[in-house]
């Protein structure tokens, strides 16, 4: 399994509105990121650290928001009719 593969564990969690704790190599942080989905660190023991303290330190509303904007983020982002669309632009066919 690449690095890459994580990625996929991550959209399915935003799916389930699951907030994602996710290093800065995992290559959809960026959109995690957007979406205000989750938290994002740099992929070391203090980074690590960082967002279990993090999640930790939010309050129940910050949470449930959190919940509420990876569902919204993994539509806006990783969903079949959104990816496909997606894909069809980058080849032409849109």
């Amino acid at each position: 399994m690449g690095p890459n593969n994580f990625g996929f564990v991550v959209a399915e969690a935003m799916a389930c509105s699951t907030p994602v704790l996710i290093s800065d190599k995992v290559n959809i942080w960026r959109e995690v990121s957007a979406a205000g989905a989750g938290l994002v660190q740099p992929d070391t023991l203090e980074g690590t650290t960082n967002l279990i303290r993090q999640f930790q330190a939010l309050s129940t509303e910050d949470k449930k928001r959190m919940s509420g904007n990876a569902r919204k983020g993994f539509l806006s982002f990783f969903d079949v009719q959104v990816t496909a669309r997606d894909f069809a632009k980058a080849i032409g066919f849109e």
